[in-house]
């Protein structure tokens, strides 16, 4: 049997605030779904080249699961790795990231053999990687 993820699930406080972040930066495409909230707040599937899909939910909303989520807390971050296809391209990404104001968790840096990456941290404090 071959597994493909199809998406994750990211509780958020700020659901327009990481949508924003994820397709400024990430080319992500967002679409609303508000279909069987009881909120206001709307919930965004984001899609990325490659088919895979994060979608945003409001924090405390009830999905399809039988128990609660938790909040989102910088205690227990969620890594998310992108790979970006070269070197130069996690430079001037991390390079922007820094200049307008997101935190940096590490520069650009070689690893391990042919792993060459830097962490950033989202709106929320998820960890995001990204690879050459």
């Amino acid at each position: 049997m071959i597994l493909k993820v199809d998406y994750i699930t990211l509780q958020t406080l700020y659901p327009d605030k990481m949508k924003d972040f994820y397709v400024r930066y990430f080319g992500a495409e967002a679409n609303a779904d508000t279909v069987g909230t009881d909120s206001s707040d709307s919930m965004y599937i984001l899609s990325f080249r490659g088919g895979f899909k994060i979608k945003l939910a409001p924090a405390g909303q009830t999905l399809s699961a039988p128990s609660p989520q938790p909040v989102p807390s910088q205690l227990n971050p969620v890594c998310l790795a992108f790979r970006l296809g070269s070197r130069k391209r996690v430079n001037t990404l991390t390079s922007q990231l820094i200049l307008e104001g997101h935190e940096i968790l590490s520069e650009p840096q070689l690893s391990a053999p042919a792993h060459y990456s830097s962490c950033i941290f989202d709106p929320e404090g998820n960890i995001v990687e990204l690879i050459s």
